[in-house]
Order: structure tokens, then sequence, then C-alpha cells
């Protein structure tokens, strides 16, 4: 596993949250992440714009020794939204790379939330929520 100098924990995500296929306005979504290997762990949270987006940078981090010694990486990721006095689980996953775009290799993490779905777990992807890859 070759290790680039930037340790890529969190891919740049564009989100849409609907409810019921229209655009959720004014949603608390955030993303978290616990990069086991730092022991570090960052919550960011943001709200949805009149036509439901919300957007978060990527996560990026420096470990001399995480890029020298064999490890298996496990970054836990996850998006949570909030509305109306409900919580939804919107992503969750295990990712076991530092790769940009690692998360589900060459696929950039553009998703769209309906929050009148059920969490269900999504094999193609390996992840597990409302979300799902555009």
């Amino acid at each position: 596993m070759a290790f680039s100098k930037t340790l890529y924990l969190f891919s740049e995500v564009h989100g849409t949250v609907l409810l019921n296929g229209q655009p959720a306005q004014g949603v608390e979504v955030e993303q978290d992440y616990h990069w086991h290997w730092g022991e570090q762990k960052r919550t960011t949270t943001v709200t949805t714009d009149a036509q439901g987006r919300f957007h978060f940078a990527e996560v990026t981090g420096t470990s001399w020794t995480a890029r020298l010694l064999p490890h298996e990486p496990v970054i836990v990721q996850r998006i949570t939204l909030r509305y109306q006095g409900k919580e939804h689980k919107g992503w969750f996953m295990a990712k076991h790379n530092y790769d940009r775009l690692g998360e589900v290799p060459g696929r950039p993490l553009t998703l769209v939330c309906d929050l009148a779905d059920e969490a269900e777990a999504h094999p193609d992807t390996e992840t597990f929520g409302i979300c799902v890859l555009r």
C-alpha cells in the first residue's frame, strides 16, 4: 500500500436533502469521523439551503508513523441529519484507505438523502443510511 504525503480521512461531500422528493431547507447536517490510528475525531455541522444542498470540504491529515508503519487504516465516517426534531442516519462507513475519493473508489461523494426513506445497507458501496451516491 502506497502512502501519499496527504492522508485523506473524509473526501469532499456535496449533497442534497429531500423530503418526499422535494428539497428540504434548514436541515442540520452533521459530519463526523474518527481516525483510529491518529485517535483524531472531528465534527462539522452545516445547514441545507433553499434547494436542500449541503457541502463539506475534504478532511486531510498527516502522520509520519501512519505513513511508515504497516497497518490497516480505519476511519469511521458518519453523516447525521436532523430535521423537525427527528434524527436520520445519513451515511455510515468505515474507510480502510487514505486515498482521495477512496470511500467508493474513483467516485465523488455526491449524495442524495431523502428524509422519508428508512436507513438501509447499500452493499454496492458498503455504506449504511438514507443517503445514496448519485
